[in-house]
């Protein structure tokens, strides 16, 4: 019997390998030593690369008590989540144990699938899941979340600023309402570069679309999951931590009362949203940190630890769209502030996930502008 769950952040098998995808040879080795190595030493393995069925190879687990299991095992280049039941489905036609998807690297939209469709996988990153009745077995792991060999592409990222506010524009409102013009002018770029990043939404199943047609319905929550992925909130723009003399509530009076344009979020955001306390440090975008610290009467910190106000100077003005005003206070667009929770420490992922839930609805005493 085995049991095993792991975040495993930065568990890799890549230590021989450069940025090129492995080929699937070299996919196939080392997911199956991944497979062997959580499993009991006394265990015994058998591969058998050769078979007559749409499988790629075949592992064969066996106990020392006499209990067996076979493992089809069937090997991708890459897996977008629209195919996944496809896959699974031709995968499970040949008959196995269990299924066991494997590949480079299998996003986490793709895994979510799998394990709907009840197939295995394992990557080279370090996410696995394998699960038998006998013997016993279940094997969660969690590796990492970004693909090593992701070729850098303005089409495929979704940290530029255009593809930022294509993400809003889809997040914020009724993506079904937007074609590609419309999208296009609403980021400033070409329909082209929004046709090909629709394709990818598509493709993860982040929106529904008719085929090279209109959207026909956005996935809010895998949007903007999907976005803070790229986007990362800690590393994308320049924070000032600073300190205001009176604390969180003295700070947001001084802010409030002061007129300086500003839109808070993560955790500040959170707390409105949610109608919780505030926490020990609020985050605002303003324009010239150093400045509004002044204006604040704040005097900065040469580190976040001891600050009560993070002041940060956004590499694109997109932030500002969508805000929403409450008790005199400026706010963030509600997908803006769930990025920015998860991309933040905890517990803001946590709150960032309850907030997902309510995505698509709107916010309670909020007036858009």
């Amino acid at each position: 019997m085995v049991f095993l769950t792991a975040a495993l952040s930065g568990m890799t098998l890549l230590s021989d390998m450069n940025n090129n995808a492995p080929s699937d040879n070299v996919v196939l080795r080392h997911a199956v030593e991944q497979i062997q190595r959580v499993l009991p030493g006394h265990w015994s393995t058998n591969v058998a690369l050769k078979t007559n069925d749409v499988a790629d190879a075949r592992l064969t687990i066996k106990t020392p008590a006499g209990a067996s299991a076979a493992l089809a095992i069937g090997a991708r280049r890459q897996l977008d989540p629209r195919l996944v039941t496809e896959v699974a489905g031709a995968l499970r036609g040949v008959p196995a144990d269990a299924h066991v998807v494997i590949a480079p690297f299998l996003g986490a939209r793709t895994r979510e699938r799998l394990a709907e469709e009840g197939i295995g996988y394992v990557d080279l990153v370090g996410n696995m899941r394998l699960v038998l009745d006998r013997p016993t077995v279940f094997i969660s792991s969690r590796g990492d979340e970004r693909s090593p060999w992701a070729v850098p592409r303005s089409s495929r990222s979704l940290h530029a600023p255009k593809a930022c506010r294509i993400v809003r524009a889809l997040a914020d409102g009724d993506g079904a309402a937007f074609g590609v013009r419309q999208l296009a002018a609403a980021a400033g770029t070409d329909p082209g570069y929004v046709s090909r990043l629709l394709d990818l939404f598509h493709r993860e199943e982040l929106i529904e679309r008719a085929p090279r047609g209109p959207i026909l319905a956005v996935h809010h929550g895998r949007l903007i999951r999907r976005w803070a992925e790229d986007y990362r909130f800690g590393e994308a723009h320049r924070f000032v931590p600073v300190v205001h003399p009176h604390g969180v509530p003295g700070a947001l009076a001084r802010l409030r009362d002061s007129q300086i344009p500003h839109a808070l979020t993560a955790r500040a955001g959170a707390a409105a949203l949610s109608g919780t306390a505030l926490p020990g440090t609020v985050a605002a975008y303003v324009d010239n940190p150093e400045r509004v610290a002044a204006i604040l009467g704040a005097e900065p910190m040469d580190t976040a630890s001891g600050a009560n106000l993070l002041l940060i100077d956004p590499f694109d003005p997109f932030v500002f769209d969508g805000t929403w005003e409450a008790s005199g206070l400026r706010y963030a667009a509600r997908a803006q502030i769930i990025a920015d929770l998860l991309g933040s420490p905890g517990p803001a992922p946590a709150q960032a996930a309850n907030l997902l839930e309510l995505a698509a609805a709107p916010a309670a005493n909020v007036t858009a502008v």
